[in-house]
């Protein structure tokens, strides 16, 4: 999938990140595309959502007043970069943040850190709370579904209600976090071949139009991501299993290279 991300948008996120890792002296551990192109489904306007997760020196993390743990820059048409410091990440991922979980398993990796990148990955996935997933994206759903009621819908949204809405069937059915990527999504959901090629038609529809253009729905899709919300709202949410596993002090330190005592 990293033919997705433009060679001179790629050349202009590398250089942006090398500046702020410089300007704020930390180590960037993993730095990903998240959005629409990460999910499979851009338009031609989409803009580049950067996300990444970044530590700092040791000691920054015993000082009496804790500083900002946020690198965000200026959003503007084209660019939306923003990162979290690694404890943040660590501290969300045990409240049952699902952002956090997504950036670490999208397919589009502008840099990371191996090592670090893959053992955060591991400890992160470790946290998995199926419950506040399900909740997460059934939500997200619940929130749009009304959308699909309309005249005409963008087709931008209803990917959007798409995604939620089978990610949050993906959790129900295999209690674990689902992929990232749209397409692999949808066949995981269904082997129906007429429901695939009608959304690759939406897809590919999709890629035509802007953000805020409207377009038919195949009444293929549009049927089957009813049937989906219907049986997500159906759900009994207590017969998913609880949390894995929180992640400590210890965790934290042994991630920096601090003595865990």
């Amino acid at each position: 999938m990293q033919e997705r991300i433009n060679t001179s948008i790629r050349t202009e996120v590398l250089g942006k990140l090398e500046e702020l890792a410089r300007q704020h002296q930390v180590t960037i551990i993993s730095a990903i595309e998240s959005g629409s192109r990460s999910w499979g489904f851009p338009s031609p306007d989409s803009d580049y959502d950067v996300r990444f997760v970044y530590a700092h020196a040791p000691e920054w993390y015993i000082q009496l007043d804790p500083e900002r743990d946020v690198i965000e820059l200026p959003v503007n048409a084209v660019l939306d970069i923003g990162g979290w410091d690694v404890r943040k990440a660590m501290t969300l991922a045990n409240s049952g943040n699902s952002v956090i979980q997504e950036w670490l398993i999208s397919p589009l990796v502008y840099r990371e850190d191996p090592q670090r990148a893959a053992l955060l990955r591991e400890m992160v996935a470790r946290t998995f709370n199926a419950k506040a997933t399900f909740h997460h994206y059934s939500a997200m759903a619940h929130n749009m579904i009304a959308a699909l009621d309309a005249p005409d819908i963008k087709l931008k949204r209803f990917f959007y209600i798409s995604r939620a809405t089978l990610s949050a069937l993906w959790v129900m059915r295999e209690h674990t976090m689902p992929t990232v990527v749209f397409p692999d999504l949808l066949q995981a959901l269904t082997d129906d071949v007429a429901v695939l090629e009608a959304f690759q038609r939406q897809i590919w529809d999709k890629a035509t139009k802007t953000e805020a253009e409207t377009g038919a729905v195949d009444p293929l899709c549009m049927a089957f991501v009813r049937a989906a919300y219907r049986e997500v709202m159906a759900a009994d949410v207590d017969k998913l299993p609880p949390r894995r596993r929180a992640l400590g002090n210890g965790d934290l330190r042994g991630f920096l290279g601090l003595n865990v005592q």
